[in-house]
């Protein structure tokens, strides 16, 4: 009987000391991630762990006993965004997904008024998408990489996808079957590439990629994927989907390997990928060994993502050939993990919907048991595609807002629509949750935040986008400013429509390559702005109007900036219309006026451009060549970052001006010289009386961007921030507000 009670001692008292254990850890990660955003404040706040309801998370946020800020979650994360809406709601002052420092706060912190409790609806909060790490993340260090992993905690992501640093794996991998090691380096693409080389759309391109990366990505996942655990995260990692290097055949030359069609981009054959078919039992042994080499060196959250035939025509479209596929990769992942889960973007569907009929999803659904196979609704507002399958036919899945290509800077963020369909979609019994597939950090983070506020409203009907657009412009300002809070209501009114394109929208006329009618472009709608450049102007001259402590904030002046080079760049469209009138009509004078107007103004954004940290073109190139170990690495990382942002451009490539971005540094070196040449090309032709060249054009082009996209074509691109942003937007503004407002 004594041996008895002692046992159930020692048992209550070591479950005692692993809760105790837990408990300090919980601490611990809340109070470092507080440290890291609000060092000087950090003792004014107080950390308590409370149990979720109906496996919801939740969080409060209440007044301590000790007069303190309290704030209470069910997990690390919960406390994170208690603590971010703590900071929007009560401190108002916004923590940007593009911060370089901690926030500063003056003062005292003020204490809620009454207890918040808030419980989230959505389980499942998804952020990245595998693009993100070509237009965004190549060149990130771990300082980069540490306040964005906070920010998305702040946001409530409990399911970012994390793909840095499988180079290592699939090294070691494929180095276990045979090849050598030059062979894979070689098979790799570039680093900015290797998002299109992962989803097997391209071999090779910008290769081979240096042990350097590859090394210095294997130590930045595993210090990502830790922290995102610290965060209480689960991350979405890669599984094997079948692409396999082209030399696998001569380890295993029976073995059933198709070569994709080529033409992906417009590249040459010289870049095409290989398909393993799932009939081999290589493709399960291939699998084991990827995802137990994963877990060896970063562990496992049993979350992987996996996205066979994306962009690309699988070697069969029999429904069969289908299923057998998706029953393959699910199946090997289940062998090497019991616990898989698969995560599979349905932009692959959207997409190329001529071929991927309802019967051929629905088999590819049915093959894998329900509930393993989860749908990421990849651009839920261009169009819902659970709408047109039946729900996924049962599988759960993710909505998700996608909002851009390439990282565009263009004014996008139909606010309205998604908060409705947000609201609606988390009704749907299969709906996991939300998410957001972005390209690339880009200039319109309202609509990212007020995404995944939406699911901690109750019910989430209930959600008044009036009042949270109110709030969002007091916390850009730090305070009640009627400026900010009535030019915000316009932007959400008669700017941030619904009707704007988020992707394949490329508004503004300086990134597009020279043309005389906009409509004849490679991007058929990149002119199309879905509302009035007035309405635009008049936010931004009643934003100006600010008073000064507003002023101060770092926000107000990204908002400044930003609006003020979206309105810049749309007079332009209308300055180019005068340009192209005035060659039609042989008047030398009015179009050596207005051309003129056209590049002054195109040097002017870049000026203003070059005052905010978010816009320049130095720091990702100088980003880029930190990578380097020698001079000729750096100049390789270099070219990398220079070809991802402008043009892919070796024998094949098509991809032009994707990116499409409003940078420093950008506008004047790469831009505006195409369109300072085209003018130049026009003149002499209205001159002499013959017709525009147009092949001559486009030749030179070529050659230019190569030169450029190679170096040949250098100047000094400032890291740091140059001049006052909102001086130089109002001055600006008061230059041209006449033409701006009419």
């Amino acid at each position: 009987m004594k041996n008895h009670l002692l046992s159930l001692l020692l048992l209550v008292a070591c479950h005692q000391s692993i809760y105790a254990s837990s408990y300090q850890s919980f601490v611990k990660n809340s109070e470092a991630l507080i440290q890291r955003v609000l060092p000087e404040k950090t003792n004014h706040f107080v950390i308590e762990q409370i149990s979720s309801e109906n496996g919801k998370d939740v969080f409060e946020i209440g007044t301590a006993e000790n007069g303190k800020i309290l704030l209470c979650g069910n997990s690390e994360l919960s406390v994170a965004i208690a603590f971010n809406l703590y900071l929007r709601d009560i401190a108002k002052v916004s923590y940007d997904w593009y911060a370089e420092s901690p926030l500063p706060i003056k003062g005292e912190l003020p204490l809620p008024i009454s207890t918040i409790r808030m419980e989230c609806s959505a389980q499942e909060r998804f952020f990245n998408n595998t693009c993100t790490f070509g237009y965004t993340f190549p060149f990130w260090n771990w300082e980069r990489w540490e306040k964005y992993i906070d920010w998305l905690a702040m946001n409530g992501i409990n399911r970012p996808l994390m793909l840095a640093g499988q180079e290592k794996i699939w090294l070691n991998v494929w180095q276990s079957f045979g090849l050598k090691k030059e062979d894979i380096q070689a098979y790799f693409s570039g680093p900015a590439h290797l998002p299109w080389h992962r989803m097997a759309n391209l071999d090779k391109w910008g290769g081979p990629l240096p042990i350097s990366y590859i090394e210095g990505q294997y130590r930045l996942q595993k210090k990502i994927l830790a922290r995102c655990r610290e965060l209480a995260m689960e991350p979405v990692l890669p599984a094997f989907a079948g692409h396999v290097p082209e030399q696998l055949k001569q380890v295993y030359p029976e073995a059933n390997i198709h070569q994709i069609s080529p033409g992906w981009g417009g590249m040459d054959a010289d870049y095409t990928t290989y398909f393993l078919d799932p009939s081999e039992e290589l493709f399960s042994e291939i699998q084991f060994r990827f995802l137990k080499e994963q877990d060896k060196l970063y562990g496992s959250s049993h979350r992987y993502s996996a996205d066979p035939f994306n962009e690309i025509d699988p070697p069969s479209w029999e429904p069969e050939y289908i299923a057998a596929v998706a029953k393959t990769i699910y199946q090997s992942m289940k062998n090497a993990d019991s616990k898989a889960r698969w995560y599979q973007m349905s932009w692959t569907f959207y997409y190329d919907s001529e071929h991927w009929t309802q019967e051929r999803l629905k088999a590819m659904v049915e093959s894998v048991p329900k509930g393993k196979l989860i749908f990421l609704d990849y651009a839920a507002e261009e169009e819902e595609f659970y709408k047109r399958t039946e729900s996924f036919y049962g599988a759960p899945f993710i909505w998700c807002y996608l909002g851009n290509f390439g990282g565009n800077t263009h004014l996008v963020a139909p606010l309205n629509k998604v908060s409705k369909r947000i609201a609606d979609v988390l009704k749907v019994e299969n709906c996991l949750g939300v998410g957001a597939t972005l390209e690339g950090l880009n200039v319109n983070p309202e609509i990212y935040e007020m995404t995944f506020e939406i699911p901690w409203n109750h019910p989430v009907s209930a959600f008044d986008l009036n009042k949270w657009i109110k709030k969002y412009a007091v916390r850009r300002v730090g305070q009640d400013d009627a400026a900010a809070i009535e030019a915000w209501k316009i932007l959400k009114e008669k700017v941030l429509l619904d009707e704007a394109q988020g992707i394949g929208n490329h508004s503004v006329v300086f990134q597009v390559l020279p043309v005389m009618n906009l409509k004849e472009s490679s991007w058929t709608t990149n002119t199309f702005v879905p509302y009035n450049n007035s309405d635009l102007a008049k936010a931004l001259q009643i934003l100006l109007e600010a008073n000064e402590d507003s002023r101060k904030n770092d926000a107000y002046c990204f908002d400044v900036v930003n609006l003020a080079r979206q309105t810049l760049g749309n007079y332009g469209s209308t300055l180019h219309e005068k340009m192209i009138k005035a060659y039609q009509e042989k008047n030398i004078s009015d179009f050596d006026k207005y051309s003129h107007q056209f590049v002054t103004l195109g040097l002017e954004i870049d000026t203003l451009l070059g005052t905010r940290k978010e816009f320049l073109l130095g720091s990702w190139l100088s980003d880029a060549r930190r990578w380097g170990k020698t001079e000729t690495e750096k100049a390789y990382y270099e070219k990398n970052a220079r070809e991802i942002i402008t043009t892919w451009h070796k024998p094949g490539g098509e991809l032009v001006d994707y990116a499409n971005r409003q940078w420093n540094g950008l506008m004047r070196s790469y831009y505006l010289p195409r369109w300072e040449k085209f003018i130049e090309l026009m003149q002499k032709y209205l001159i002499s009386g013959t017709s525009f060249e147009q092949e001559a054009f486009s030749a030179w082009c070529v050659d230019f961007e190569r030169k450029w996209i190679n170096g040949q074509i250098q100047e000094n691109f400032s890291e740091k921030p140059k001049g006052n942003a909102v001086e130089t937007a109002r001055r600006l503004f008061d230059k041209y507000k006449h033409e701006l407002l009419k």
